[in-house]
């Protein structure tokens, strides 16, 4: 008996892939106008959840909430190879321990952060590429130009944040990392709507990374 075609993603996926931007996104923007002394041009979004800001519980809920969304987009994305979807839910992990090594004060450091950070930052870079599909009735967008293209634009992004992190500050590090920040929370959802138009595939030419979830 032939298999029943499955999507190419699963629903929780797409809904987490969608909502995981409009938290994050919204979540900063609505948190950091609640602070009347706070400059998102030249403050960093982990300042919101320093141990000593006004709005550290709410930054945390966010980053949490958004890191379990990268972790159920890994699980659900079927037609993302699995090495990609293994990071996605890495990226999840390494933005839980950016929620649970807060900076310590608002003008503070914390090494564990730091590594947390820049560990995501390069997992949410790095899960186009790692998740490409080889079979031509994969959906271009996980295909190897499209894969190659999505991990290029987030790597070109992140290395200029990462690059103005370390650099002397220059009064715009808050705005570059919502650029790059922002730009790989959206991708996972730009790319879980394609494979969702795209259709079903059967699971007799290529099945499923994990077992099948509606």
């Amino acid at each position: 008996m032939t298999a029943a075609p499955l999507p190419f993603v699963g629903r929780p996926a797409l809904v987490s892939a969608l909502l995981g931007p409009v938290l994050f996104i919204g979540g900063t923007a609505v948190i950091g106008a609640s602070w009347s002394s706070y400059d998102p041009v030249a403050q960093t979004i982990s300042e919101l959840a320093a141990g000593d800001a006004p709005t550290r519980v709410a930054m945390t809920f966010v980053f949490v909430i958004a890191a379990l969304c990268h972790v159920v987009t890994g699980v659900y994305a079927r037609g993302v190879g699995p090495a990609g979807r293994v990071a996605l839910i890495l990226a999840g992990a390494a933005s839980l321990a950016v929620a649970a090594f807060p900076l310590p004060t608002v003008a503070g450091t914390s090494v564990p952060h730091r590594v947390s950070a820049i560990v995501g930052f390069i997992l949410l870079a790095a899960w186009p590429l790692l998740g490409l599909r080889l079979r031509r009735g994969f959906p271009a967008i996980v295909r190897p130009a499209g894969a190659v293209l999505g991990t290029v634009f987030l790597t070109t992004v992140c290395i200029w944040f990462l690059v103005v992190w370390t650099a002397p500050p220059t009064g715009t590090l808050g705005l570059i990392e919502r650029i790059a920040a922002d730009a790989e929370s959206l991708w996972p959802a730009v790319v879980m709507v394609w494979l969702a138009r795209a259709g079903t595939f059967a699971p007799s030419q290529d099945p499923p990374d994990v077992p099948a979830s509606h």
